[in-house]
């Protein structure tokens, strides 16, 4: 009891002669920083180093955002209860988009399992197969992937040996999606730095 009195009279000294408490205010967290409209980056082709602008791609309602390499690309949205796909097709010199060579975004309408997905792309009914997409490769490498990535398959079209392109499977807050990268072979060298950046790029919303 005389420890408590005591306590108490401290406390009561420090107010009677003017001191004050001292009490840190919580700090705020630092709030977002708006994304530039417009950036520039540097893509290698052909081993010669090119500076490239980009756009930002930020549209209502769709669960992304990324940069696009400016005057190269546009794009598409179509949703319906499967879920939502966002094309980026490449603009060819006369402005018509070459819908051969394009990056695909492809965020499915429920919450699927990685499993659940990667039957979705290699099913017996699947992208894969709807499309007659050969798998070349598969790989869960790190080196391989973006950060948003879990697998990278690589394909090649059945009846259009020309036709190649890879499909990332990607997962953020527990619901997946994938994105494709889809191009004649011999547009590699010009369209697959540019798609990367798009890929780069990428953030979930």
């Amino acid at each position: 009891m005389n420890k408590i009195f005591s306590i108490m009279s401290a406390i009561a000294l420090i107010f009677s002669n003017g001191c004050t408490v001292q009490v840190n205010p919580t700090p705020t967290p630092p709030t977002a920083q708006p994304k530039s409209n417009t950036i520039t980056d540097t893509i290698n082709v052909e081993g010669e180093k090119q500076k490239i602008t980009l756009n930002l791609y930020k549209r209502a309602g769709l669960p992304f955002t990324t940069y696009v390499p400016a005057n190269r690309f546009v794009d598409q949205t179509v949703s319906s209860g499967e879920g939502t796909a966002v094309w980026f097709y490449w603009l060819q010199p006369d402005g018509k988009p070459n819908k051969n060579v394009y990056v695909q975004f492809f965020f499915p309408g429920e919450k699927l399992t990685l499993q659940q997905t990667t039957e979705r792309l290699l099913g017996n009914n699947g992208l894969f197969a709807i499309n007659k997409w050969q798998v070349t490769n598969r790989s869960q490498a790190q080196e391989d992937l973006y950060p948003w990535a879990t697998e990278k398959i690589v394909f090649r079209q059945q009846g259009d040996r020309n036709i190649v392109g890879s499909v990332f499977v990607g997962e953020y807050n527990g619901r997946t999606f994938w994105a494709v990268q889809h191009y004649p072979a011999e547009f590699g060298d010009g369209f697959e730095p540019l798609a990367r950046k798009i890929f780069s790029y990428l953030q979930l919303i």
